[in-house]
């Protein structure tokens, strides 16, 4: 179950927001010599808001994501993501993980470009970022 944030709530709680397209998703990864986990990848076409110090020309390309392993069962909090997937990627740290490794793990996380342009609009003016 999930429980609505409200905008102001949802920039707050994101690390990284970014316009960028889902690119795919990698085969179980070792981390760390022993965590064990999948990443899926974001290609950026826009930072709007990141870790101190990002500007334009020292921003990432790709956000790496944690995801719900591919072969294990299905839970019904899970969320997928499909290649070619484009829009508003409003990301958190992943606090277990390994630096640079986010989240996308509540609904509200990804705002579709083709079906929700007015609500990227909101966000981006609530960004300051028109």
């Amino acid at each position: 179950m999930w429980a609505q944030m409200s905008d102001e709530e949802l920039l707050t709680r994101s690390d990284l927001i970014v316009m960028g397209e889902w690119v795919g998703q990698s085969e179980p990864l070792t981390l760390g010599g022993t965590v064990r986990v999948e990443l899926g990848a974001i290609a950026i076409a826009e930072v709007l808001k990141g870790p101190k110090g990002v500007n334009a020309t020292s921003a990432p390309t790709v956000a790496l994501v944690r995801v719900a392993p591919a072969a294990a069962p299905a839970s019904s909090s899970d969320l997928a993501y499909r290649r070619g997937q484009r829009g508003l990627w409003l990301l958190r740290l992943d606090p277990g993980g390994s630096s640079g490794i986010y989240l996308a793990d509540h609904p509200q996380r990804f705002v579709p470009a083709d079906k929700d342009a007015g609500r990227i609009a909101r966000l981006r003016a609530l960004l300051g970022r028109t």
